[in-house]
């Protein structure tokens, strides 16, 4: 069915001023929601969904292709209709259900979160398929215009040309008031028009949602009154619903209030299958799934994750401070050992701690540092995704053999999004991972080393070289125990000692010692003085700088320069990611190996900007705004 924002955006190439004007693609992305190719739709490829916080609007996406999604095989260039839900709303959260679908021509349904109004909202996208086999797309529909004659004087106003629009309207009152001087138009879900209702001319609602012609007397009072629908469905709960999480046939919704619980909705009708009572005073918020049906409910509000299974509360795992996200993620580490993991995300911390399931312990990545805890990832967590499938690392192994595994994907408010090996706990690493000063200068591969830095009487300590990594500084593997900063290494005669100080680190508390191999406090780097026949004094030093080496993404590179700077997109205050899997190429048998790539969406609300994010590269490719 063709698309009224397709036309609009012809329309705009042509110059014509007659079309509604409406942001073309996000306002406020927040949320998203992946329907994959499993043949229950008629869609090659799968197919993404992104709610806006500020329009009330759900935008499809075809993730294969990188663009907005097209389902009109005649018309190639327009774009498939948004799902309108109300300019007024707020939606979060987002879910996608495809109902029925055997044979490719199933319904696929919408669940938001609409946090001004305390409720969820179900919307239709896909009713089916038509004759060609092409989807079709809920047309609006509406009641007849009533008008009301308040006061009794007899007036006669007429409401006529009604115009709806697919992807504009949807399900809502329409009141159009005149007060004496003017009418108003007010839609109980897009809120009071800015434009004004003039008789004898076409009005047109802000955003494109109604179309009609006034004409006629009236007074003080009368209006006009209609409905319009596209079968959206509004549904509350009893209390204030936190988080929603959709899978294998059940919507889930965390809710809090009196009495806080997690419900499991029925996704065609919304009536409640199951609801699991939480303790007195909890804050259920965001909600993650295992492959065998149990959930795990963060706490926004006291240190707890409570697990559920069966629809009832079983355990309560207690952690640092209350929790911002969660993930669950299982399968096989680098060196194929079987895992079960939740990570968890501290409110305000900077780190994703690892529980470990099999054996109810924390997970420690760093034993060089006292507290048991996830690395730093420089800023606190705004959200988490468990990768669909495994995740091409990019350092080979000791059999030069690249590992793949299941990794965590987290986005952090300062704008970065980062991977977490599932099987170590330890950020994900660049190919080059986290060094020392050891950066090539030129062709012959000279190193530019730190020297040291004589401040009195001539010395000639040195800073060992490894021969055969060709390391000055050794800095920890794991990814997120060494951070990116400088470091100076300072000779003290007092105590015949290095004084160790990093930028961010600070002072340590050992001090290295000539011609012995020196750790720092958390073990983030380590490196060995030599000395000379030519002792060091007081103020000799050595200065280098450690780079973290992890593999991040922090914006789409759009001039592909390899920065992200003023042509490109960061991704300013990213949201909660969502991870998908998308196979490519043949996938039924042969010589040729299945080509599976794993993606996440990332929406930057802040930049109106969603990025789909290559999770194997470690790169942004491609950018809707």
């Amino acid at each position: 069915m063709t698309s009224f924002l397709a036309i609009h955006g012809l329309f705009g190439l042509l110059g014509c001023e007659d079309a509604p004007t409406v942001p073309l693609h996000f306002d406020g992305p927040v949320a998203a929601a992946v329907i994959p190719a499993d043949g229950r739709t008629p869609f090659s490829g799968p197919i993404g969904f992104v709610a806006n916080s500020r329009s009330g609007t759900i935008v499809p996406l075809d993730l294969e292709e990188g663009r907005l999604l097209t389902d009109d095989p005649t018309a190639s260039f327009l774009r498939a209709s948004a799902v309108a839900t109300g300019q007024s709303r707020q939606l979060r959260d987002l879910a996608a259900f495809v109902l029925g679908g055997d044979d490719g021509n199933g319904e696929v349904w919408l669940w938001a979160l609409d946090t001004s109004r305390d409720q969820l909202v179900a919307a239709p996208y896909l009713t089916g398929t038509g004759d060609d086999g092409s989807p079709v797309e809920v047309a609006p529909d509406a009641t007849e215009a009533t008008f009301v004659d308040a006061d009794g004087s007899g007036d006669s106003a007429t409401l006529s040309g009604l115009v709806l629009r697919e992807g504009f309207t949807t399900t809502e009152d329409w009141s159009i008031e005149y007060d004496g001087s003017r009418w108003w138009a007010v839609g109980s879900r897009s809120g009071t028009q800015e434009t004004e209702p003039v008789g004898g001319t076409t009005f047109k609602s802000d955003f494109g949602e109604v179309e009609f012609i006034i004409k006629g007397e009236a007074t003080a009072g009368d209006r006009f009154e209609f409905a319009t629908d596209t079968g959206l469905r509004e549904f509350s709960l009893s209390g204030r619903p936190t988080a929603i999480l959709g899978g294998d046939g059940v919507l889930w919704v965390s809710v809090d209030g009196d009495a806080p619980a997690v419900h499991g909705l029925d996704p065609a009708s919304g009536a409640t299958l199951v609801t699991a009572a939480l303790p007195a005073g909890a804050a259920p918020w965001r909600l993650a799934a295992s492959d065998d049906g149990r959930l795990f409910v963060a706490d926004s509000r006291s240190p707890a994750v409570y697990v559920l299974s069966e629809g009832a509360l079983v355990d309560t795992l207690a952690t640092a401070g209350a929790v911002v996200d969660v993930a669950w993620q299982a399968g096989d580490d680098a060196s194929g050992t079987p895992f079960e993991r939740l990570f968890v995300a501290p409110l305000g911390a900077r780190r994703v701690d690892v529980y470990d399931l099999a054996t109810g312990q924390w997970v420690d990545p760093n034993p060089a540092d006292a507290p048991v805890e996830g690395v730093d990832l420089g800023s606190p967590i705004s959200g988490l995704a468990a990768s669909a499938g495994t995740v091409w690392l990019q350092q080979p192994n000791a059999w030069d053999a690249i590992p793949r595994v299941p990794t965590v994907v987290a986005s952090t408010q300062d704008g970065f999004v980062f991977q977490i090996d599932a099987g170590t706990g330890c950020a994900v690493t660049s190919l080059r991972g986290p060094h020392g000063p050891n950066e090539i200068i030129d062709s012959s591969d000279a190193y530019a080393y730190a020297v040291l830095e004589d401040q009195g009487p001539a010395s000639d300590a040195e800073l060992s070289v490894d021969g055969s990594t060709g390391e000055q500084v050794t800095v920890s593997s794991c990814g997120g125990v060494a951070r990116g900063e400088a470091w100076t290494v300072t000779y003290d005669s007092a105590s015949v000692s290095w004084i160790v100080e990093g930028s961010f680190s600070g002072e340590q508390q050992g001090r290295a010692y000539t011609d012995e191999r020196y750790l720092s406090d958390t073990g983030a780097i380590s490196f060995y003085i030599v000395g000379g026949t030519l002792p060091p004094t007081d103020g000799d030093r050595f200065s280098f700088e450690v780079d973290r080496g992890l593999l991040v993404i922090s914006g789409i590179d759009n001039d592909e320069d390899g920065l992200i700077g003023a042509a490109d997109d960061p991704l300013d205050f990213p949201s909660r990611p969502l991870a998908y899997e998308d196979i490519v190429g043949p996938s039924g048998g042969g010589w040729d190996a299945t080509d599976r790539r794993e993606y996440a969406l990332v929406m930057a609300e802040n930049q109106d900007v969603v990025a789909r994010c290559h999770l194997d590269a470690g790169v942004a490719q491609t950018g809707w705004e």
